[in-house]
């Protein structure tokens, strides 16, 4: 065992070296992060860790992040790592690994009570130890999972809190008691992030059912309110601060991102993120979509066959579902469903073992005979997408630093510390140099959320205002974000300069362009004759 931990630790040391190479060689050198949201978490912590919490623009408060719990871990490191960049990308990385290491562990504690150990099938036979080694190598090596690791992204510590909090409930479930601890981690993880909810929802159903099922409530009762009153405890408090703030229960991100309650799921969403699981693995992926199948033709064994099994189902199967509801962004290679796929790959490997144990594709056991090649040919269908993300890793982050980081540059040398700009990604440009600044995409300026709820060309008035209001002097957007606006008042905008990228990978847009604005300017109105 000890031995595995080692194997996990260096292909975790292995794939960031590879990651790293990738994107040094696409940014000729000059490193940096994939995504401008990572800038915006900077000067969030930043802020933080100068005592100025939750607050974008100095002295004003805001529920502008999704991830409250990263902005203090990302300011309270900032102490001993003061380089934003290497610190966000050491948090990510480090949360990447304990949830491989993680992973193993939970793998371990399910095959060795749902299965006897070792796992036995009527054709196979595979240790708990090598079954949950495979696991984990598999989630090591999965494109999009080594991503988030080198993103400096909050993705990889909620993945560690969710996988943690499932550990822990699963060993009580092997010990048949209960405790207060997974609901401490479930509550860790969404505050980091807003998925969370949902997750600890489905654990504490799963509690709720399994303590009926063994008539043991009564028993319970006293600890699970604790674990209730512990969860809202650190969940709540962001709730309220972010409900005084926007009049929203949810930070301004959920609306500004396109939020809200659908009747009908959005099957766009849904068709990409599976597109994208089957890209990370062919086999996962597919198993995954039979894995819907499995559960609901199990469901009677919930207490028994499904005992460890069941929260992990349940929250691969009823997420995608819900966000396609509620909030279908798939941006940024579908970031919100990377934290799934570790649990993917579990039920996956397990899942696998059922279906080449099924007499009907018997054929296939004379070329897949052996365990070992078996993990082998499943580790080497993520090989292909872990190299596509290493390459979109280094082009990700050049496009940040070729459009968002260099206008940043532009207004260092342009742009008076003490004046407002308008801008539609706040990240780089505001970390960097400092400027308040109106958020276009309203994010931290919710206003514009207002004026986005209603008719968009009823509300231009206002956003004009609003710019005057603030005594904006110039606005950095992409043109096709705010046609209407341009159409209505670019008489007031003068372009001065641009960033374009050769390649968009990862930005809202192609050309971010640099308007200095007058507002006292009057439209000059010519009749043709």
């Amino acid at each position: 065992m000890n031995r595995n931990y080692i194997y996990i630790l260096l292909i975790c040391v292995f794939s960031a070296i590879i990651y790293l190479g990738a994107e040094y060689y696409f940014t000729n050198g000059q490193m940096g992060v994939p995504l401008d949201d990572t800038w915006i978490h900077f000067r969030f912590a930043d802020n933080f860790s100068h005592g100025y919490f939750y607050q974008y623009n100095i002295g004003e408060y805001t529920a502008g992040t999704t991830s409250p719990l990263y902005v203090i871990v990302l300011g309270l490191t900032s102490f001993v790592i003061k380089n934003f960049i290497i610190n966000s990308v050491f948090l990510s990385f480090l949360f990447y690994t304990l949830s491989c290491i993680y992973i193993y562990r939970t793998s371990l504690l399910i095959f060795r009570n749902n299965i006897a150990d070792p796992v036995e099938f009527s054709s196979f036979k595979i240790s708990a130890e090598n079954f949950a080694l495979s696991i984990t190598l598999l989630t090591a090596i999965t494109g999009r999972v080594v991503w988030s690791a080198m993103s400096g992204m909050e993705t990889t510590m909620f993945m560690f809190f969710s996988i943690l909090g499932v550990y822990y409930h699963i060993r009580n479930l092997t010990e048949n008691k209960f405790t207060v601890l997974p609901a401490l981690l479930f509550a860790l993880a969404t505050v980091s992030r807003p998925e969370g909810f949902l997750l600890s929802g489905l654990y504490f159903f799963d509690v709720l059912m399994n303590s009926f099922n063994e008539k043991k409530f009564k028993d319970i009762l006293f600890k699970f309110i604790l674990a209730l009153i512990i969860f809202a405890l650190i969940t709540f408090p962001y709730l309220i601060f972010s409900y005084n703030i926007s009049g929203h229960f949810f930070p301004n991100t959920f609306r500004g991102q396109g939020g809200g309650t659908n009747f009908i799921p959005d099957l766009t969403f849904l068709r990409i993120a599976f597109t994208l699981f089957f890209r990370d693995n062919l086999i996962t992926g597919i198993i995954y979509v039979f894995s819907f199948i499995f559960y609901f033709s199990n469901i009677r064994s919930y207490f028994s066959k499904l005992r460890y099994l069941n929260l992990i189902f349940l929250w691969i199967l009823v997420l995608p579902l819900v966000m396609s509801v509620l909030i279908p962004n798939w941006r940024h290679h579908v970031r919100y469903m990377i934290p799934l796929i570790p649990f993917i790959n579990l039920t996956a490997v397990y899942l696998l073992f059922y279906i080449l144990d099924l007499k009907f594709i018997g054929f296939l056991k004379k070329y897949l005979n052996s365990v070992k090649r078996i993990i082998a040919v499943l580790l080497i269908f993520s090989v292909p997408y872990f190299l596509v993300f290493a390459v979109a890793l280094g082009k990700n982050t050049d496009n940040i630093n070729s459009q968002q980081v260099k206008l940043a540059k532009w207004v260092s040398e342009n742009v008076g510390r003490d004046e407002t700009i308008a801008i539609n990604d706040i990240g780089a440009i505001t970390f960097l140099n400092g400027n308040r600044i109106v958020d276009m995409a309203g994010l931290v300026t919710p206003e514009i959320l207002r004026y986005r709820q209603y008719m968009w060309d009823d509300n231009l008035d206002s956003l004009n205002y609003l710019l005057k209001k603030n005594n904006v002097s110039y606005i950095i957007i992409y043109d096709h974000w705010f046609t209407e606006y341009i159409n209505r008042y670019g008489y007031q905008m003068e372009y001065i300069t641009s960033a374009i990228l050769e390649e968009n990978t990862i930005c809202g847009g192609e050309e971010m362009k640099v308007y200095k604005v007058n507002f006292n300017k009057i439209k000059n109105e010519t009749l043709d004759n």
